[in-house]
């Protein structure tokens, strides 16, 4: 790229070749991430001093230092370069193959029923399930979505996790995973968003797997009876596993045992608070219902299936959609 500058004041012409932009590969990308140019506020100004399209960080602070205002310049880029970037990106994204990470679902049980279900499923049905929960379910930012559209991108995940089903597992499996997804899928329908965009879901743990149901969590009950107390045996024991001292370890479980006790001898109504408060909500969930803004979908294949999705979409922005069913068919297709 040339890069030619000029002041009224000085007789000065410099003509620096530097390296053209990249082409999508991670080398060239990092020479241009290094690339300094001139801002439309100051455009005006330069204009007559200068022609600079883009520059290494030390050429650009050499060029800025001759005129009186010097420092760093900074340029913004048309649409049509930003457009050539985020391309480039993408590009790069898809060049990085890796596995979603799985994603723990607070309910014990019913993260125990989706990991039993997912058992010798094929990565990308792994990969599809969980990049389903984490985009369309239990999203943790919706940014501006209306919460008519958060309903809708529900109703979608709950499309996709039954296409893997039907696509991809068999018989009980399929059975369990579409529980296990219907229930995620209401823990999402009661989430709350708030101005900013940002969802809080109050999951409860409930009881262990084969617990019967008026388990409780002890650690709760401390948490909730003795805050202070509660977060003084946390500290015990990291400081504890730090330095390796069992018997600081030791003192510090005694002390909680002793918490526990005081709260079923002396508060044993926290106790059936509790019970009852997750009676409440575990019925909460039981009644709620998903959204069925996406069904019926026709899941005979991916491609009929997308086309679907697109057709019935009266909710769901077109770049959010494009992008989400994007990357649905990335996980469902790549081979491993």
């Amino acid at each position: 790229m040339k890069i030619t500058s000029y002041t009224n004041t000085v007789n000065f012409l410099q003509t620096i070749y530097t390296p053209s932009k990249g082409d999508g590969n991670p080398q060239a990308l990092k020479k241009d991430q290094d690339v300094v140019t001139i801002g439309k506020e100051a455009r005006s100004l330069f204009d007559s001093h200068i022609q600079l399209q883009e520059a290494p960080e030390e050429i650009a602070q050499k060029i800025a230092s001759m005129f009186k205002d010097g420092g760093k310049l900074n340029y913004v880029e048309s649409e049509e370069q930003l457009a050539i970037r985020a391309e480039q990106q993408a590009r790069l994204d898809e060049e990085i193959e890796h596995n979603v990470l799985a994603i723990i679902i607070p309910h014990i049980q019913t993260n125990e029923k989706l990991v039993n279900s997912l058992k010798g499923a094929s990565q990308q049905a792994l990969d599809a399930t969980y990049s389903t929960i984490s985009q369309n379910l239990l999203v943790h930012n919706v940014g501006n979505m209306t919460e008519e559209q958060r309903q809708a991108m529900i109703s979608l995940g709950l499309e996709k996790a039954q296409f893997i089903a039907d696509n991809y597992l068999e018989g009980k499996q399929a059975k369990y995973f579409m529980e296990a997804m219907t229930t995620i899928a209401k823990f999402a329908v009661n989430g709350v968003k708030n101005d900013n965009g940002t969802v809080s879901y109050a999951i409860e743990k409930g009881p262990l797997v084969h617990a019967p149901d008026d388990y409780i969590h002890i650690d709760d009950l401390v948490k909730d009876a003795y805050p202070e107390k509660w977060q003084s045996f946390k500290d015990k024991i990291v400081a504890a596993t730090e330095k390796q001292d069992k018997d600081a370890l030791v003192e510090a479980f005694r002390e909680y045992n002793q918490l526990v006790k005081s709260i079923y001898t002396n508060q044993p109504h926290l106790v059936q608070e509790k019970i009852k408060d997750y009676g409440k909500w575990q019925e909460n969930i039981k009644n709620t219902e998903v959204s069925k803004q996406f069904s019926q979908l026709d899941k005979t294949s991916l491609s009929n299936f997308m086309e679907d999705i697109k057709t019935t979409n009266a909710w769901l922005s077109n770049e959010f959609l494009a992008k989400d069913l994007k990357n649905f068919q990335r996980y469902l297709t790549r081979n491993h």
